[in-house]
């Protein structure tokens, strides 16, 4: 099926997306207006050539007459009469060529810069985009936005609008001049508009539906090509190589069956535009012959008639080609548009509150949230964390913890309720302020390929590389960062050169654990006032989390915190835990608390270390409590 976003409109020229361009190609008109001019320089020169022929000719027959009569000889006579033309001529070709570079550089340059503004107006509107975008977008389909089409209007601006709107002055200016010479042969060459007319209206009404499935097959194939990339690892761990090549292969035969359709389309379009071209010129060499036989013409004046010819034609034999252009680049137009015309669903309102200091209190108020509209995910949980407290948030996959680190962030929107920081409804907080307000450690870390450093700071201008290197050391990642130093390094410069260092895309070549730890340095370099732990252990090995543990509490200490961990181990030390199930809060206290409860969360830790463990465990809190009491 082809989806919406892949269609194609049935109009050359939509003047509503010709206005949206607009703004992208005003601020470059100088150059624009000079490739303009230029064309029209180009056609005064190139228009004056076959009047140069036609004296030519003429000159060299008045030249022969005299010849015979004065008795000079017929090559002198005719160098004579030829050398001035020559001279002009070859001067006209030197102009020619000299033109048309300024044209195509101007024209070429113009295309550039606009395209370079708007491929960095629509990757600013994709980062901008909230995660829910993402959601239901295919990153094969965005990707061919960002390069495929903006390539493709690239084409409406260096060999599409300028060009065919010159063409079509072309064709108009030699039409009148064909017919001003010879009303006769004028209106023969002319002659050839309305078959033209009718091969063209059946070349684009067939054309535009190939373009339409080429475009579909296209995306289908770039969204198909990144998922595979993406998830080769698990393609080769379940053996899947060939079959996934196999669907890929499939997908790439209907792209290329779309293509050699339209290919089809082009084939035939040509040949009966050629056809049409030469019955046109029978016609005008019978009848030119008529008119030099009877002496209505000279063989200059025909010649040059039939020289104005190819300027008809030219413009003629190029017009499925620039059809194809400016089909493409009008429709890839319109999908760029619609994605812009895209506001993104969050973002910080005019009055937003931007604090220079955020205290972390955290309260979450008769929240409820959906993913898709329709299945709850939060059911009226109500929470909150005091400034310097970490809230440990357990329960079952699905049960809704990560989601609540989300709200936090306002990466979604809740559906009833409110999140709220220091007493602020997260929707009235200034994004950029309140996200650069939270570590967040991921349980997949992504990196990105460049140095360490780079991946430590993010772009982040307040991490410098000493706040880097201090963020290395407490979390413990300080010893495995100064082995990527090169070798031969001093051993006071190692964690220093160990900063630049190449990071592979994605990190590949960093173990799971070493990932991890970096993720723990990114997030405490900036200082966060609150800090997130999605799952930060879940992928490191017990020796490991050991290790990081005083980086962890480093980390936490004196900042407001939500810990979400599967791992129980890891959030024995919260002020507070959560228990969660199905969007709901069930239980809330310390874990010596809830044990005594014998609830939810001892079933939970029975689960996890076995029965006997867990019963110790609720043993010695209850007789904790007692002797307390």
């Amino acid at each position: 099926m082809i989806e919406h976003d892949d269609t194609i409109s049935g109009r050359i020229f939509d003047r509503r997306i010709l206005r949206r361009i607009l703004p992208f190609a005003r601020p470059h008109m100088r150059l624009f207006g000079g490739a303009t001019a230029l064309l029209f320089v180009l056609f005064a020169v190139e228009i004056s050539i076959p009047g140069l022929w036609r004296r030519l000719i003429d000159g060299l027959g008045d030249a022969h007459s005299k010849a015979a009569t004065s008795g000079t000889p017929p090559l002198q006579s005719a160098l004579e009469a030829i050398a001035p033309y020559v001279g002009v001529f070859v001067a006209a070709v030197i102009a020619i060529g000299f033109f048309r570079y300024l044209q195509e550089v101007c024209l070429a340059r113009g295309g550039q810069e606009v395209i370079y503004d708007l491929r960095k107006s629509l990757f600013a509107h994709l980062m901008r985009q909230p995660l829910q975008f993402y959601d239901r977008q295919s990153v094969g389909r965005l990707v061919t936005r960002v390069t495929n089409d903006v390539e493709n209007v690239s084409e409406l601006f260096t060999s599409g609008l300028a060009t065919v709107v010159y063409d079509v002055l072309k064709v108009v200016g030699v039409a009148a001049l064909l017919i001003a010479r010879d009303w006769r042969l004028g209106c023969v060459a002319v002659g050839l508009a309305p078959l033209l007319a009718l091969v063209s209206l059946w070349f684009r009404r067939h054309a535009r539906d190939g373009f339409r499935e080429v475009r579909s097959w296209l995306g289908k194939s770039n969204g198909f090509l990144q998922e595979a990339i993406a998830g080769i690892r698990v393609v080769q761990v379940f053996g899947k190589e060939e079959k996934v090549a196999r669907k890929f292969q499939g997908i790439t035969a209907g792209y290329l069956a779309a293509n050699i359709k339209t290919v089809f389309y082009f084939a035939i379009f040509f040949p009966l535009v050629e056809g049409a071209i030469a019955l046109d010129q029978s016609g005008v060499l019978f009848m030119g012959a008529q008119g030099v036989e009877s002496a209505r013409l000279t063989r200059g004046m025909f010649l040059e008639f039939w020289f104005y010819l190819e300027f008809l034609f030219n413009p003629l034999r190029e017009l499925g080609e620039k059809y194809n252009v400016l089909q493409s680049a009008m429709a890839s137009a319109e999908r760029i548009f619609r994605l812009l015309d895209e506001q993104p669903a969050i973002q910080t309102p005019a009055d937003a509150a931007a604090p220079t200091r955020i205290r972390g209190e955290i309260e979450l108020r008769d929240v409820h949230f959906s993913y898709d509209g329709k299945t709850p995910v939060l059911k009226g949980l109500s929470l909150r964390v005091a400034p310097g407290e970490t809230l440990a948030l357990v329960g079952a996959t699905g049960a809704g913890k990560t989601t609540i680190a989300s709200l936090l962030g306002r990466f979604y929107e809740v559906s009833q309720g409110a999140v709220l920081v220091d007493g602020v409804d997260v929707r009235r907080h200034d994004l950029k302020n309140l996200r650069s307000s939270i570590g967040f450690v991921p349980q997949e870390l992504f990196l990105f390929a460049g140095t360490v450093f780079e991946n430590l700071a993010l772009w982040r201008p307040e991490v410098t590389r000493d706040r880097a290197k201090e963020a290395l050391r407490i979390v413990g990642a300080a010893p495995f960062v100064e082995r990527l130093a090169p070798p031969g390094t001093a051993a006071d410069r190692a964690l220093d050169a160990g900063l630049d260092a190449p990071v592979a895309e994605r990190g590949v070549t960093f173990s799971v654990g070493e990932r991890q730890l970096l993720a723990f340095a990114r997030a405490l370099a900036a200082e966060p006032a609150m800090v997130i732990l999605d799952e930060a252990t879940a992928n490191v090995d017990t020796e490991t989390e050991e290790r990081i543990q005083s980086g962890i509490r480093a980390l936490l200490r004196g900042r407001t915190s939500i810990v979400i961990a599967h791992r129980l181990s890891t959030v024995r030390e919260a002020t507070r835990i959560a228990v969660l199930h199905r969007g709901e809060l069930r239980e809330l206290g310390s874990h010596d608390e809830l044990l005594r409860r014998n609830g939810l969360y001892a079933t939970l830790v029975a689960l996890q270390f076995g029965e006997e463990a867990a019963a110790s465990a609720v043993s010695r809190a209850q007789a904790a409590a007692r002797s307390e009491s």
